[in-house]
């Protein structure tokens, strides 16, 4: 039998276990809420007179901490449930996904404001942090990506079911097939952010408003609950019992959020 008809087996060739991993996950994460919380606590004994922009500055750096704080206990309390699932199904790569977007907002946010800090008392600095945000986000989007080339362990629990079910699969069928499009799709979550990042160097970018900043605040809620949500609906048990593989547009779309968001921040940091 020729390679390229080897059914995939994870017996043979070994999977990763994405119950043990969101379950570890889940702490580290939960410690970036308690870090946030800390450092909205620092912020509010700042006092708002340094500067012509303070004052803005420090309400948008204690929104990003929200931010950061909201996605990192809401990405903490989805990745747990994920761990306390009993049976890996296919389902669970797509809340993976989902649940990956409040995490690297939340990653993407609290850079955004160490860098909002960094202009306020530290000016020179400010490329520095705003480089670290881009890294950060960057690392984001290829977290969410890592759950593609983990997806083909997912499925029916029987080996022989398993390989039958994935020759049914319209995409990443096979090991090769998952890992080529992981770094296909990292490739174009972070597109956003190297652009942003380029034209911000080129001297592009828009001067933090009150505008922007509620923005960026509104964004950021909305990302951490819509992607808590999907993968909460997402990981959801049918009466049917049919699982369903990781749809396509799932993986652009929660990748790109990530992406789009981190943009949206390195345009409007001061």
């Amino acid at each position: 039998m020729p390679a390229a008809d080897v059914p995939f087996s994870r017996t043979e060739h070994g999977h990763y276990d994405v119950r043990r991993g969101a379950a570890g996950y889940a702490p580290i994460i939960g410690a970036f809420g308690a870090l946030s919380v800390t450092a909205i606590v620092v912020v509010f004994t700042v006092p708002a007179s340094r500067s012509a922009h303070s004052g803005l500055y420090l309400m948008l750096a204690t929104g990003l901490l929200v931010v950061a704080m909201l996605g990192s206990l809401l990405g903490a309390i989805g990745l747990a449930a994920i761990g306390a699932e009993k049976v890996p199904t296919a389902n669970l790569a797509g809340s993976v996904m989902y649940i990956g977007v409040p995490v690297g907002v939340s990653v993407a946010a609290i850079l955004g404001a160490f860098e909002v800090l960094a202009a306020l008392f530290l000016p020179a600095s400010t490329q520095l942090f705003a480089t670290i945000v881009a890294a950060g986000g960057a690392f984001g989007v290829i977290f969410v990506a890592f759950a593609i080339a983990d997806s083909v362990s997912l499925g029916p629990a029987d080996e022989q079911e398993h390989a039958t079910w994935s020759r049914t699969k319209r995409w990443l069928k096979d090991r090769d097939e998952a890992n080529r499009w992981s770094s296909i799709v990292a490739a174009v979550g972070v597109m956003p952010i190297l652009v942003s990042t380029i034209l911000r160097f080129a001297g592009v970018s828009a001067r933090p408003t009150s505008v922007a900043a509620n923005m960026l605040v509104g964004i950021g809620i909305g990302f951490t609950i819509v992607g808590t949500l999907a993968s909460l609906l997402r990981s959801s048990h049918r009466s049917d019992h049919k699982q369903i593989e990781l749809r396509k547009r799932e993986a652009f779309m929660t990748t790109l959020a990530v992406g789009f968001y981190v943009a949206l921040l390195m345009v409007f940091l001061p």
